[in-house]
């Protein structure tokens, strides 16, 4: 690795080949670990490659024991919105750790990816996407609204949470 004038490691350049290197694995993978095995599987499989490669301990938790399986295309909005709210720790967080749950319940399935870095740097909550959000939470947002879900991002002190309600339609 190369070092600056300081001594330091071009940590940013590392860190970018690692998430360009994830973001491609993972978008070449996932669709059809989806579509094979569900949710539960490909959230775990990904959140242990992403964790190895980059050094950021990341737990999961998915409830109840025996989650049941969603419409591919809610499944494909829950596992991008935690892809790239981890993308979003990796980069601009500072956090060692980050915390993804996934909860069924009988009329929804909430999301919660939280780090416990240096926290967004706008207002107490995020509710809205603005211009200076950037595509990430934008992208977030209009995924889970498609199927009548919110996503909020706010502070957690220390860190951020993004909190995500989609809710179950009963066929």
């Amino acid at each position: 690795m190369d070092l600056d004038a300081g001594g330091h490691m071009e940590v940013d350049k590392v860190a970018g080949d690692i998430l360009e290197w994830v973001r491609n694995l993972s978008y070449l993978l996932h669709r059809p670990l989806l579509e094979e095995t569900g949710l539960r599987s490909a959230l775990y499989w990904f959140v242990e490659g992403l964790s190895k490669r980059s050094k950021l301990q990341i737990s999961l938790t998915v409830s109840p024991e025996n989650f049941q399986r969603l419409s591919p295309d809610v499944e494909t909005a829950i596992f991008r919105v935690v892809q790239e709210a981890l993308v979003n720790v990796l980069r601009h967080s500072g956090s060692a750790s980050a915390r993804v749950e996934i909860e069924q319940k009988s009329d929804e399935v909430a999301v919660r990816i939280r780090d416990f870095g240096k926290g967004i740097p706008l207002g107490p909550t995020l509710h809205r996407a603005t211009g200076k959000l950037g595509v990430g939470i934008t992208g977030m947002r209009e995924r889970i609204r498609q199927f009548g879900g919110e996503l909020t991002v706010a502070r957690a002190e220390p860190g951020t949470l993004v909190e995500a309600h989609v809710p179950l339609v009963a066929s």
